[in-house]
């Protein structure tokens, strides 16, 4: 879904179970997280490796519906141990500007989480309306980011070739009689900016894709509305075929992949993830995480791609996936999957899904915000928290 309008493997699991289930409508940085040390941080945690198993969170072949109802997961992990927390003062934060923040998020009916990371300290943590930290939702197009990481890695495991690559020559020959001459010289590029020139239109065609077999077939079949790589056009189209091409290259769903080499060594694994008619993971969709584990990418990208000293996507590939790479219309550009715009005179990237599933990197400022919330029982379609970034977090800096 467009954000501005609607928008196994089993590895070895070190983390600790039990989270907490409080549901209060505003709840802090709750017990039984760690202790700031008396200089208001706690010790660096350790790195940690997330279990996962695609079998158990792969969600059954969809039949005809692209988008899923939105239900509400239980992360059985609890991972307070892989967090540094401190206070927004330790930090350099003004505190009475991060409760404004949390004072206009907590009087919208539909917010469910604000959180606040500086110096790599996880500061600020809120939870409104019965959410709470373990628990895990759709994030929707926010995923398109996670999938633009996973392609920079495949890239760089020599999987893909290049950016470059076409899609007609990584994906499987089956699929090249869909595709017309022009669709052929799609590049993997043109996918990532979205401008691969395919006809299609955010929030109406899924519902032409949902109703056909082979949804991957489908939108290769879509006429040409602009030649690629010349024409903003948001897409989860292109998203979705992006599932495809990295299946393919690396012989993997997507699922495995992206939890292999870019979630898992974070500590991260999804509680659902949805899959079309032929298997292929939702590309750029129906991913369901905790607002931590969307705080974990963003502290990745921050870091140029580098968790804890292990390098999980290659720092170039983070630089280009948050610079300027398309104009997607005022006051936005476009990286790689990367929503990315100026704010108070601050560059901000941003993982944008639909109905405000927010990770805001803000590098100049040291800074990553998550905002999330509740697309179960909610069509608002509006919010993006870029006034509270604006108004709050950003002044907030001392």
């Amino acid at each position: 879904m467009q954000p501005q309008y609607r928008s196994g493997v089993i590895f070895t699991l070190i983390a600790i179970a039990g989270c907490s289930a409080s549901v209060s409508r505003t709840e802090a940085v709750d017990a039984g997280a760690l202790e700031p040390t008396p200089d208001g941080a706690t010790d660096g945690p350790p790195p940690v490796v997330a279990g996962f198993d695609c079998s158990a969170i792969q969600g059954p072949l969809s039949t005809n519906r692209f988008y899923e109802d939105n239900p509400t997961y239980t992360d059985p992990v609890d991972d307070s141990a892989s967090w540094t927390l401190s206070t927004p003062a330790a930090q350099g934060l003004d505190p009475a500007q991060l409760e404004q923040a949390s004072t206009t998020l907590g009087n919208r009916a539909y917010s469910w989480s604000l959180l606040v990371i500086r110096h790599d300290a996880l500061v600020f943590e809120r939870y409104y309306h019965g959410s709470a930290k373990n628990q895990s939702n759709n994030v929707h197009s926010a995923s398109k980011s996670i999938w633009g990481a996973a392609i920079g890695v495949a890239i760089n495991q020599g999987l893909i070739p290049s950016a470059d690559s076409t899609i007609a020559s990584i994906l499987p020959a089956s699929y090249g009689p869909a595709m017309a001459s022009q669709t052929k010289t799609v590049k993997v590029r043109d996918l990532l900016e979205m401008t691969s020139g395919i006809d299609w239109a955010e929030d109406t065609t899924e519902t032409q894709i949902q109703k056909t077999p082979d949804w991957i077939t489908a939108i290769l079949k879509l006429p040409n509305a602009a030649a690629p790589g010349s024409t903003f056009n948001y897409s989860t189209g292109n998203a979705h075929v992006n599932s495809g091409v990295l299946a393919a290259a690396a012989h993997t769903t997507g699922c495995e992949f992206i939890h292999k080499y870019l979630l898992a060594p974070m500590g991260v694994a999804a509680e659902h993830w949805g899959r079309d008619p032929q298997g292929y993971f939702s590309g750029g969709y129906n991913l369901y995480l905790t607002p931590r584990e969307l705080a974990k990418f963003g502290l990745l990208y921050l870091h140029d791609g580098n968790w804890h000293g292990t390098q999980l996507v290659p720092a170039a590939w983070v630089a280009a996936s948050m610079t300027d790479q398309v104009d997607a219309g005022t006051p936005y550009s476009y990286g790689y999957d990367f929503w990315l715009r100026d704010i108070a005179g601050h560059h901000v990237a941003m993982a944008w899904g639909f109905g405000g599933q927010m990770i805001f990197i803000i590098k100049d400022l040291d800074l990553v915000v998550v905002m999330t919330t509740n697309t179960r029982d909610f069509t608002q379609d509006s919010f993006d928290g870029t006034s509270i970034i604006e108004n709050n977090v950003i002044p907030a800096v001392l």
